[in-house]
């Protein structure tokens, strides 16, 4: 039989019928055979030599368009900004590069390394009279200047309006200081969400070309409009398609359209909850499809908005925000259930989490039907809440890359004794369930092996443990960025492992990640990108036979 192409290498295939192998052999796109090739020819033959293979990487929580985004502006991530003056050298820097009414942009600040946020009047010396916008590096929060509250009808920053779901910190007079919690920044975000459709596939293709250095080859984008608006720098969803179309955009693409986007149909007697045509969850191809309905449930942990039942350290008012009120989780959450949508609720504390539980309950106890809910970051969670998750089937979706990147913030912000909750993994796979690899990139940066290496050490940037019990194996961490972060999409029989009938994703390593010391998992790299059984990054790692 004549087929496209024959791969070989040292393969961890992620299937235990047959973990490892020495040749994968390819035809349109997918996986015909895996060792058992003989009476196979192929036009097109490749040899990895002794590196070892495995099935293409998987973020399970991946804000594509957003990465790009912060690609292209100002970078404010530590350790490239470390103070605060040099973070408004930054800005003025990139504005004295751009026309005078033009956006300065940028991203990445963490107040917990530079001591304190910026502020409008900061930035307004920085951007030299134009607008500017930084995201804090939650994505939960921004810092606008002057200019940007005018543009938003809140000269002098004054009149700006309280909005529910949000916070704005106001100095004696009543003046918004320039810092926006959840909600509260919307007005000033539309304002600086004006982009074009070319600058749009532009930030797709900066992340694309990242994922594939990172050997991702299937990414989860949490949180995607359907046209219009809606007051955050998200992408449209027909963004995407052309992306894909005009091949700017190569990882596979499961997306999450935000529940605010979604309706009833008016002549639907149960209420249905949709897109237009009645699409859902799963509706798509190999390429690009709908994923779960998102939710936004409560704040950031690293900036203190996260729904907590206990205060923050050092802050005996502060019990987050619930940006969803718990009410009306409890209607969303079965609505969308009934209409076939899986849904994603982003629950950070532990407070959160007890809500979007309840609403899952309710809406399995009101609708039984097979489906795999998901709680995004489940950062602090109780032994009971582990229980409970694993007992209704929810996915919980940790980010592992949190420990090392903001580990130390967060030993700060819950005290130690909650941490030993925070960013779980051992006692989620103890429990029986299936956990995805993600990073929330670019909250953090999208280098899956970071990820795994933390996932196995759970040590701080500072050297402080971070729930040492909560360590798992390499293999396990692997398993999670690839099986497990294909389960948490139904995708499980399309990606995630190496067998027959299977896509053909899967990635060189610069080294074996199954061998090497748990201290050098981070310096592992891909070397080789393979999507669809094509070669998309780095020719210099396969030989043609």
């Amino acid at each position: 039989m004549k087929i496209d192409s024959l791969w070989h290498g040292r393969f961890w295939t992620g299937d235990p019928a047959r973990p490892e192998a020495r040749t994968v052999a390819v035809h349109h796109g997918r996986i015909l055979a895996v060792d058992e090739v003989s009476g196979l020819e192929a036009e097109h033959e490749y040899d990895f030599g002794a590196a070892r293979i495995v099935p293409g990487l998987h973020d399970a929580h991946h804000h594509t368009a957003g990465t790009g985004e912060q690609l292209a502006a100002v970078d404010l991530r530590y350790p490239k900004v470390r103070t605060l003056d040099g973070l408004y050298a930054a800005i003025a820097e990139r504005a004295a590069e751009l026309p005078p009414d033009a956006w300065v942009r940028g991203g990445g600040y963490d107040q917990n390394r530079l001591g304190d946020h910026p502020t409008a009047e900061g930035l307004d010396k920085a951007a030299g009279g134009r607008p500017a916008i930084i995201e804090h590096v939650s994505h939960h929060m921004i810092v606008a200047n002057t200019r940007a509250f005018e543009l938003a009808g809140a000269p002098g920053r004054r009149g700006y309006p309280d909005i529910p779901g949000g916070r704005v910190l106001r100095d004696e007079d009543g003046r918004a200081v320039g810092l926006l919690q959840e909600r509260a920044g919307d007005p000033v975000r539309l304002e600086g969400a004006k982009t074009t459709g070319e600058e749009s596939v532009r930030a797709l293709r900066l992340a694309s070309e990242q994922a594939l250095r990172y050997g991702l080859t299937s990414l989860t984008e949490p949180g995607v409009l359907v046209g219009g608006a809606m007051g955050v720098n998200a992408p449209v969803l027909g963004t995407y398609q052309t992306a894909i179309e005009t091949g700017a955009l190569r990882p596979r693409m499961t997306v999450m359209p935000f529940h605010r986007v979604l309706h009833g149909l008016e002549l639907n007697a149960e209420g249905m909850r949709t897109l237009d045509l009645g699409m859902r969850t799963g509706f798509g191809d190999d390429r690009l499809r709908l994923g779960p309905v998102k939710i936004i449930s409560d704040g950031s942990l690293i900036g203190r908005t996260a729904a907590v039942h206990d205060c923050f350290c050092g802050e005996r008012d502060n019990r987050g925000v619930m940006v969803v009120d718990p009410d009306e989780l409890l209607e969303l959450v079965p609505a969308f259930h009934r209409a076939g949508w899986t849904v994603a609720a982003h629950a950070i504390g532990d407070r959160a989490i007890d809500h979007a539980l309840d609403a899952v309950a309710a809406a399995r106890r009101e609708h039984p039907r097979p489906v795999r809910h998901r709680i995004e970051h489940f950062a602090i969670a109780t032994d009971e809440q582990v229980r409970r998750c694993a007992g209704l089937g929810v996915v919980p979706v940790p980010q592992g890359a949190f420990i090392s990147e903001f580990g130390d913030g967060i030993l700060s912000a819950i005290g130690e004794r909650r941490a030993r909750g925070a960013y779980r993994m051992r006692s989620l796979l103890d429990a029986g369930m299936v956990v995805p690899g993600s990073t929330d990139s670019p909250v953090a940066d999208a280098n899956p092996f970071v990820s795994m290496h933390d996932l196995v050490n759970r040590v701080t940037a500072a050297g402080a443990d971070f729930a040492p019990e909560e360590r798992v194996t390499a293999a396990e961490a692997l398993r999670a960025y690839t099986y497990g972060s294909a389960y948490a999409v139904g995708r499980e029989n399309d990606v995630g492992t190496l067998r027959p009938g299977l896509l053909a994703d899967f990635v060189a390593l610069s080294d074996d990640l199954l061998a090497v010391a748990p201290s050098r998992i981070r310096d592992t790299g891909a070397t080789a990108t393979v999507i669809g059984g094509e070669l998309l990054w780095g020719e210099d790692a396969v030989k043609a036979r």
